[in-house]
């Protein structure tokens, strides 16, 4: 059963920037078959907005539960998983946290539509295969 092992604990760097804080933040998921581990001192900003976003979507991501975003940002930075799967995760997360699907269809389809630019950027600055280092705890974990 998909499920989050602990409490999401972050530390603000920015009014945007959150750096997870005190332990690492573990999630199982059934989809992917295992479980992912977002370390210490990653950095996450929840869920992106883009400015050209509609206002309806910002206000749908503020009220939801920030774990599963900072999961999402994880996968996405790691590239442990494809694109696809890292997005049907975040869903699929979302809907571990109770999250409405009035809320959470038009974050993971705003993901869908416009999260290839943050991908594509984090595969120019890593490595395509390993994500942005080799020695990640969900890389480690294959």
């Amino acid at each position: 059963m998909s499920k989050f092992f602990d409490t999401l604990e972050v530390t603000e760097i920015s009014p945007k920037i959150f750096a997870i804080a005190d332990h690492p933040f573990r999630y199982q998921s059934d989809l992917a078959g295992r479980m992912f581990t977002v370390p210490i001192d990653f950095f996450t900003d929840f869920y992106s907005v883009p400015f050209w976003m509609p206002t309806i979507y910002v206000l749908l991501a503020a009220l939801c539960d920030r774990g599963p975003a900072a999961l999402h940002d994880w996968l996405y930075y790691a590239a442990v998983t494809d694109r696809k799967t890292a997005d049907n995760i975040l869903l699929e997360a979302m809907k571990v946290k109770g999250i409405s699907a009035m809320k959470y269809d038009p974050i993971y389809w705003g993901v869908r539509a416009g999260g290839w630019s943050s991908w594509n950027t984090h595969r120019k600055l890593g490595d395509p295969e390993n994500g942005k280092f080799a020695d990640s705890p969900d890389i480690l974990g294959k």
